[in-house]
């Protein structure tokens, strides 16, 4: 299974970084599959015209991965 991984981190959240979502979501990943992509993205999760959020959703529409994980469903996107 192609597992593609997104992160996020708002540009509110002072002092933090994906790093410690990436590390959870690599060994996730890596038991269930193989990692296709990692896509990150440091804005507000209220904005969907995130660079990394589109090229996700690009390919997922294309069909270049199975699966796609993320930290917490907010990370994602704030409307879920």
């Amino acid at each position: 299974m192609r597992v593609a991984i997104y992160a996020r981190v708002s540009t509110k959240d002072k002092g933090q970084d994906t790093a410690n979502q990436l590390h959870q979501l690599r060994e996730f990943a890596e038991r269930h599959g193989t990692i296709y992509q990692v896509f990150t993205d440091q804005e507000s999760g209220g904005k969907a015209d995130r660079a990394e959020f589109k090229r996700l959703l690009l390919e997922a529409y294309q069909q270049k991965f199975d699966l796609v994980v993320f930290w917490r469903l907010d990370r994602f996107s704030r409307e879920g």
